[in-house]
């Protein structure tokens, strides 16, 4: 799949919630240096502001990562993001 920006990007993420979707190093740039992160790793961060709740009423954000040389993002909660950097310091 080809590295998406913005609208492109955005609609990806909301039709694939399952999926890590490829996107640019600009892109990740541009969304770490918008706003403070709301949580943060090394390779990883959550956009400080969330798009939305779910329908549990949890905040849900963009998440942005880096994989080696390669961009992606997924929308998550606070929780999915804790979940999967704890995953990732034990692997």
């Amino acid at each position: 799949m080809k590295a998406l920006e913005w609208k492109p990007l955005w609609d990806a993420m909301e039709a694939e919630p399952n999926e890590w979707i490829p996107t640019t190093e600009h892109m990740f740039w541009e969304m770490l240096e918008v706003l403070p992160p709301r949580a943060q790793t090394g390779r990883a961060f959550l956009v400080g502001e969330p798009l939305r709740s779910n329908s549990e009423g949890y905040p849900v954000y963009a998440c942005f990562k880096r994989m080696g040389n390669e961009y992606h993002a997924k929308n998550m909660t606070l929780k999915e993001f804790k979940a999967i950097t704890a995953w990732e310091a034990t692997a």
